[in-house]
């Protein structure tokens, strides 16, 4: 699994990371929402001493999505509650949340300008890795996040 398609290997860091899943606010239209993520609560976030990386993953107003419809199965997103987008925070070590607390003070004050709901997964620390999927002479990389969860 630590291969890639050529036989390689693939470049594996693990992390402590958190995803959050985000609502943007329904009482003004979503594009001022979204412009206000993206800018001012964007350097809020990025001020945070000790964070190793912090992305923004804006998703449509509308899906069309992949399911077909079925009798019995709920196929479409209730308007309620679909997620407008998802935050990833990757820190440089486990302390770096302690010494960027007051910066997460602040974003936690700012949210309420932007989200009316928040919902984090924040995993151990290790339990985020990072692989490099792009290859070695490719100019444009490409990450994937994968959380472990142990049973």
């Amino acid at each position: 699994m630590n291969t890639t398609p050529d036989g390689g290997q693939l470049s594996l860091k693990k992390h402590l990371s958190s995803s959050i899943l985000l609502w943007i606010r329904t009482d003004q239209p979503r594009q001022t929402g979204m412009d206000y993520w993206k800018g001012p609560h964007s350097g809020i976030i990025s001020a945070t001493p000790g964070l190793e990386e912090y992305r923004q993953l804006h998703l449509a107003e509308t899906n069309p999505g992949f399911w077909p419809a079925a009798v019995g199965i709920e196929t479409d997103i209730p308007v309620d509650r679909k997620t407008d987008g998802v935050a990833e925070v990757t820190f440089q070590s486990a302390l770096s949340p302690l010494i960027g607390r007051r910066q997460t003070r602040l974003a936690f004050k700012d949210e309420i300008n932007v989200f009316r709901r928040t919902l984090l997964y924040a995993g151990p620390p290790s339990s985020s890795r990072w692989y490099d999927v792009a290859g070695p002479d490719e100019k444009v990389g490409a990450r994937a996040l994968v959380y472990l969860r142990r049973r």
